[in-house]
């Protein structure tokens, strides 16, 4: 493909199209942000009217047509530039400017929706491993796009390739999938993540089914004579000495399972009431045991904002507002001092969270299963605040949550 360096009027030059007559590989500057591009680099090329980086063009007959350089042209047109010096290539096929326009992205950013659909047109040219290439995209990414494409269809034509990703990694999931596509673009992250956990929780059991099948444990359907040995949802939470017989079952909670034994021909068969107190019991456990993994997340998510410095707002408000937030000393100079109150700081959102947080780690039922009406309220208070403040509760913890409110707007 040959090219020269010609000096053409800026009167002459169009941009590329293609064969439905559609703007090809050039900006939407109808937006503000682009608007704001060009002028930018205008103002970056006031001195000599001209970029430095010379626009690549096409010769279309007695016209030029833009390969490379629609945001230069559109700021030589603001600067009111009446000629300029360019490449010129006799011809050029779509994929040599599709390939321009990717390789030349990561100087110069498109928007998000435009970047993506320039993506998405090169792929028709190759495989994931020659987009790959050129697009500087790991070639596991450049296929979950790909699958994202197909499964999202005309959707996928005002999507980033970022939330192409994530589609693509849930492709077989029809629920995911409808999700992802049907969200606004700023939700698309916290939505994947919470098929991500879910995902995880799956693979989770499926894993702890495995190993307790690998341990001689056949699972049931009926519980019927049978004794309660452990609920479980971790490998190491099986016991290593078990009775004769042991079976397994699904708890009503996902990610559980009760490992059962044969009742002992001693103990009478429980009454109604005995079963719903062991049913009871059982859910206590398993409810405590979400409650701890909670409890993590939400630490590990505080502990990663004290870092960053975040300012918090709704814990901190929380802090304000605690009856105990002063420690003796503190409210004798508060109250000598005539101080109605000091910054909120790291130390004191760390002691409302685990006040809040339920340092025992019972969670909202006691061991018998019945609601703890303080747990419930602290919990609620804490996860509003924290929501509040970006946290994402997993949905374990949305299952809490709405138990507590279900209890808590019982009593009212």
């Amino acid at each position: 493909m040959g090219a020269v360096i010609e000096t053409v009027s800026i009167e002459d030059v169009y941009p590329l199209l293609d064969e439905y007559g559609n703007n090809l590989a050039t900006r939407d500057y109808s937006t503000k942000e682009n608007q704001a591009y060009v002028k930018e680099l205008a103002r970056s090329m006031r001195a000599k009217g001209v970029p430095d980086e010379m626009v690549t063009l096409v010769r279309d007959g007695g016209i030029y047509r833009i390969k490379a350089g629609n945001s230069r042209v559109e700021a030589m047109k603001l600067l009111g530039t009446k000629t300029f010096d360019a490449i010129v290539e006799e011809e050029s096929t779509k994929q040599a400017v599709l390939e321009t326009v990717i390789r030349t992205n990561t100087k110069k950013k498109y928007e998000a929706v435009e970047e993506s659909r320039f993506f998405r047109q090169l792929q028709m040219f190759g495989t994931d491993e020659y987009v790959a290439e050129v697009s500087g995209l790991e070639v596991e990414k450049v296929a979950k796009i790909r699958r994202a494409a197909e499964v999202a269809k005309d959707s996928a034509d005002d999507m980033s390739l970022m939330r192409l990703i994530a589609i693509g990694e849930f492709a077989d999931d029809p629920e995911a999938v409808e999700a992802l596509k049907n969200c606004k673009e700023s939700e698309y992250v916290t939505i994947a993540k919470r098929f991500e956990a879910r995902r995880k929780k799956e693979k989770g059991a499926d894993a702890l089914r495995s190993e307790i099948e690998g341990r001689g444990i056949q699972f049931v359907d009926d519980a019927t004579g049978m004794d309660l040995v452990a609920n479980v949802n971790k490998a190491s939470m099986i016991p290593e000495e078990l009775p004769d017989g042991c079976v397994a079952m699904p708890h009503s909670i996902p990610g559980f399972f009760m490992i059962l034994a044969p009742a002992t021909e001693q103990v009478p068969a429980p009454s109604p009431e005995q079963e719903s107190e062991n049913d009871a019991r059982a859910q206590a456990e398993a409810m405590a045991a979400l409650y701890a993994e909670g409890t993590a997340n939400r630490r590990a998510w505080l502990a990663e904002q004290l870092a960053m410095q975040s300012l918090l707002p709704a814990l901190s408000r929380l802090v304000e507002e605690s009856e105990t937030r002063h420690a003796p000393l503190v409210k004798a100079f508060l109250d000598a001092t005539d101080t109605s109150r000091l910054n909120v700081g790291a130390c004191e959102i760390v002691l409302i969270f685990e006040s809040l947080n339920d340092a025992a780690g019972c969670g909202i039922l006691d061991g018998s299963g019945n609601y703890r009406t303080k747990a419930c309220r602290n919990y609620v208070s804490l996860l509003d605040a924290l929501k509040a403040d970006g946290y994402e509760p997993d949905e374990d913890e949305q299952g809490i949550y709405q138990q507590a409110t279900d209890h808590l707007e019982g009593l009212e």
